[in-house]
């Protein structure tokens, strides 16, 4: 009797415990993440986010002059899903550990560590080892501390500051430090297209959007492209009006109002939804563009 009283307390109090476990109960330092595209380039950072508890966080409870994991429990990791180049130094796409030393005067610097390790692995005889996280540095950037509203919480924040460029922000107290980094939209965006027109084998919406992509900077290339995906669909409207103001852009009105009335004529053949919605614009460039045309041009198309 009292071995079967024994092991039902003892059952009672393992369920007990398991229930305790069961509980999902909210983290000192919850974790977070971010992510933010900058051109074709994914940018993410996962970490945890301490609160400041009414501390004082930057000078005491992360001391200056030595490097801090940027974060809470496990380290703070980027990830960069192409090359980005930081401070001058190329980073290759993948995943980086960041640490950051705050100073009390002068800049503060961003470490990104290409080892994968914690920032306590850096720990020798009770002391931090700053040589050695120098040494293992993929990159490293000195930025201003910039005073900021307070957030109790530690952020990160990602702004796409054009499709080449991107800023990193930690956020924390009121205290906002930053990077910047940039990212080779254009050969990225290149080589793409490339790779896509590759695998194309005539598919005209490919090269339209090619066509668009190099129109604003390397027109000849992009009539090429748009030529090709007229070719690959000649009776749909929108490559041919792609053609049109890619050639009212280079004030060729002639050749453009030749291709927006073909762009039209087509449409008006082969109406869809997508027409419907569009003719009105198609007519109102064939209507802006009309007084730039040549008097030759006029006189052949006079129903125009």
């Amino acid at each position: 009797m009292f071995k079967k009283s024994i092991l039902t307390i003892l059952s009672v109090v393992f369920i007990a415990l398991q229930a305790i476990q069961a509980q999902e109960l909210p983290a000192p330092s919850p974790a977070a993440s971010v992510t933010q595209k900058v051109g074709v380039t994914e940018v993410s950072i996962n970490y945890s986010s301490p609160a400041v508890k009414g501390r004082k966080v930057f000078g005491e409870l992360e001391k200056y002059g030595t490097t801090w994991r940027a974060g809470a429990n496990g380290p703070t990791a980027i990830t960069f899903s192409s090359n980005v180049t930081i401070g001058g130094t190329e980073l290759e796409k993948g995943t980086y550990n960041i640490f950051v030393t705050p100073q009390e005067k002068g800049d503060w610097t961003f470490h990104f560590n290409g080892k994968g390790k914690s920032i306590f692995a850096y720990n020798k005889d009770g002391k931090q080892d700053m040589d050695a996280i120098k040494a293992d540095d993929a990159a490293s950037v000195n930025v201003k501390r910039e005073d900021a509203p307070k957030r109790e919480r530690l952020t990160y924040l990602i702004e796409s500051i054009s499709d080449e460029e991107g800023k990193v922000s930690l956020w924390w107290d009121n205290t906002l430090v930053s990077f910047t980094f940039t990212a080779p939209t254009t050969s990225l965006s290149e080589a793409n297209i490339t790779a896509a027109i590759k695998k194309a084998e005539g598919a005209w919406r490919t090269y339209q959007n090619a066509a668009n992509f190099y129109a604003p900077t390397d027109v000849e290339k992009a009539l090429s492209l748009i030529d090709q995906s007229i070719a690959a669909r000649p009776d749909y409207f929108w490559n041919q009006w792609t053609k049109a103001k890619i050639l009212a852009g280079q004030e060729k009105y002639d050749e453009a109002l030749t291709a927006a009335v073909s762009a039209k004529n087509s449409g008006d053949a082969n109406p869809d939804g997508t027409y419907n919605y569009f003719k009105g614009r198609v007519q109102a460039d064939i209507e802006a563009w009309l007084p730039n045309a040549s008097k030759k041009w006029k006189k052949a198309n006079k129903n125009i």
